[in-house]
């Protein structure tokens, strides 16, 4: 586990330095002397010059607020012609939004996220729910339609009256053009349908000639309602 940062400021990053007489020091990213992590360096004798370069270098760490790392300051002690490691504290200048908030507030703050997710789930829930109701108001009215069309082609009275209108398209009174070839024995064969299918329908219904009647006044007055029937009678 990391070791936690020992100094939070600038001043006392300066102060831990002043008190040491010797100038080199060393900066290193992180807890640990790695020279691949190495940051600030000075390597000479004077104090004051090592003060001033440690103060520059403070400053370019906390010129970035987003750097939140932590540094390793490492007080060198000049040997013959190499550094050794004296003394050494680790520091953080920088502190995260959720370091520098109370418990009380990270709390607050999670709670709110929280009643933030709940909410925008409650109105997905909300919109997927009414979604699946429009699409179920579609998906029964359909059936409605064609169960409503359904029971009225069970109408005896209706299917009579379909079945006698359509005969008297093709009543002997209509003329038909004879075609050689083609259409010899057409009327013939449709007329003994018709014969046959008024002779069983006198059996169903005793006003016959009326609805009849009302079947051709459907087709002359109102084509749309015809062609309905037609196509009823036709599935």
């Amino acid at each position: 586990m990391p070791y936690k940062p020992e100094l939070h400021d600038a001043e006392s990053v300066l102060s831990y330095y002043d008190q040491y007489d010797d100038a080199p020091y060393t900066i290193y990213a992180g807890h640990k002397i790695d020279e691949t992590s190495r940051r600030f360096s000075y390597d000479g004798d004077d104090k004051i010059m090592g003060r001033q370069h440690l103060a520059d270098a403070m400053a370019s760490v906390m010129s970035n607020p987003d750097n939140t790392n932590t540094y390793l300051l490492v007080i060198n002690q000049k040997k013959g012609r190499k550094n050794e490691v004296k003394n050494a504290i680790t520091f953080q200048l920088n502190k995260s939004v959720y370091s520098q908030m109370m418990p009380q507030q990270m709390g607050y703050a999670n709670n709110q996220l929280l009643d933030e997710i709940r909410s925008l789930k409650a109105e997905i829930s909300a919109m997927k729910m009414q979604q699946e109701m429009e699409d179920d108001m579609e998906e029964e009215e359909e059936p409605e339609e064609e169960n409503m069309l359904a029971g009225f082609m069970k109408n005896p009275a209706i299917q009579s009256m379909i079945i006698s209108q359509i005969s008297s398209l093709f009543s002997p009174q209509q003329k038909v053009t004879h075609v050689a070839g083609v259409l010899d024995g057409v009327e013939t064969e449709q007329d003994s349908k018709i014969d046959e299918a008024i002779e069983r329908l006198k059996k169903h219904d005793e006003t016959l000639g009326d609805d009849l009647l009302k079947l051709c006044e459907i087709a002359e007055n109102d084509p749309m309602q015809w062609k309905m029937l037609l196509k009823m009678l036709r599935c």
